[in-house]
């Protein structure tokens, strides 16, 4: 299964954009309607279309999820939220009324803050359950097991090790999270497999490291006066009602938008690598292995058309944005081999009641 003459597409899409605008549209008349209440049942609307739009070896997916799913999940994170907070500050007020220390009534608040940053690093975990607990193919779903909070504390204290070795830990800790993700996920009776190494990795994501240095150095040329008008050396601080200040903040705005935007397209090559590594040393049961053709090349095409027509359109391309990205995937997927339905039995994963409520809380879930 391993002969690379036998990868093939793994998926094929066959959505059309006039039928994405019409949904499109509708929602969004909906959600200005109801003040933004039906984007739950939005993101279910554009899911079922784009799930029932994609086949595998002939069969179409089936997303069963629903918007009430997702309202019912915002609602239990606002709560729990709301209930983390007023317990920490009631627990705080008490501390600082026994004891009358500043210190101690602090450690509640400080724990608060701990505790939503794991949930908030979890929150991607607990969606990505939930999208493969409510997605079928001939009639079996997916599953996952473990823990949001413990894959919330690793992300935490990957992050704080690759801030610690200046980024340099990035390749290692992206594919120790993906492992975790990956091989936690399965299919009706079929286990997710990856492992990745991280060498494999390395050269491409110095050049682009190096890369965004060089474009942020070049950027802080061009806008130097701007970056230095900021600072309160030989004159004044700035302030809003200062004469040209809305220039200058206009200019330090186009530096940030410059150079965010820069730095994600110079690191297409490392991504593509990173798609086909991870792809590449991922299996399903003893079945399938999958794989993918993406380049950075293709892949600086596909975000650099995207954006273009995302900021040109006002935000109104975005259906055109989705379908663009939806073909690129099912071009780009690979597999070998061939999953016999007749072997695969029924997720045992219990599946969530609810769906991403602190992802959507957060609002960094997105449409899928």
């Amino acid at each position: 299964m391993d002969a690379l003459e036998q990868k093939q597409p793994l998926l094929t899409y066959d959505g059309k954009i006039g039928e994405l605008y019409g949904i499109f549209i509708k929602n969004l008349l909906l959600q200005i309607i109801t003040l933004g209440i039906y984007r739950f049942w939005a993101t279910t609307n554009t899911r079922r279309y784009v799930w029932s739009r994609m086949r595998f070896q002939g069969e179409r997916f089936e997303y069963t999820g629903t918007g009430g799913e997702l309202f019912k999940g915002f609602l239990l994170a606002i709560a729990i939220m709301f209930g983390a907070v007023v317990g920490a500050v009631v627990l705080s007020v008490i501390l600082r009324a026994v004891t009358g220390s500043a210190a101690l009534s602090s450690l509640p608040l400080i724990l608060l803050y701990l505790v939503v940053a794991v949930i908030a690093a979890g929150a991607y975990f607990s969606a990505q359950r939930y999208r493969l607990s409510r997605t079928q193919w001939r009639g079996i779903r997916g599953g996952m097991t473990g823990s949001s909070l413990v894959y919330g504390a690793y992300v935490l204290l990957y992050g704080l090790l690759c801030i610690v070795t200046l980024w340099q830990m990035w390749p290692w800790a992206s594919l120790r999270l993906a492992e975790r993700r990956i091989n936690a996920s399965s299919f009706g009776s079929l286990q997710f497999q990856f492992k990745g190494h991280a060498g494999a990795l390395y050269g491409a994501f110095v050049g682009t490291f190096v890369g965004v240095i060089v474009w942020f150095a070049v950027l802080g040329a061009i806008f130097y006066r701007s970056l230095l008008a900021l600072l309160p050396i030989g004159h004044a601080p700035l302030h809003t009602h200062d004469a040209g200040a809305g220039a200058v903040f206009g200019s330090i705005f186009l530096f940030y938008v410059l150079f965010i935007v820069g730095a994600l397209l110079i690191q297409c090559l490392y991504l593509a690598l990173l798609t086909r590594h991870v792809l590449g040393n991922t299996t399903l049961g003893t079945q399938l292995r999958f794989g993918s053709s993406i380049t950075g090349t293709r892949l600086l095409g596909i975000m650099l058309g995207n954006l273009a027509i995302f900021i040109f359109t006002l935000g109104l391309g975005l259906p055109i944005v989705l379908h663009r990205g939806l073909r690129f995937a099912a071009d780009t997927l690979q597999v070998s081999g061939q999953l016999d339905p007749q072997t695969l039995g029924q997720s045992d994963q219990t599946p969530p009641r609810t769906g991403e409520g602190m992802l959507n809380l957060l609002d960094h879930g997105g449409a899928f």
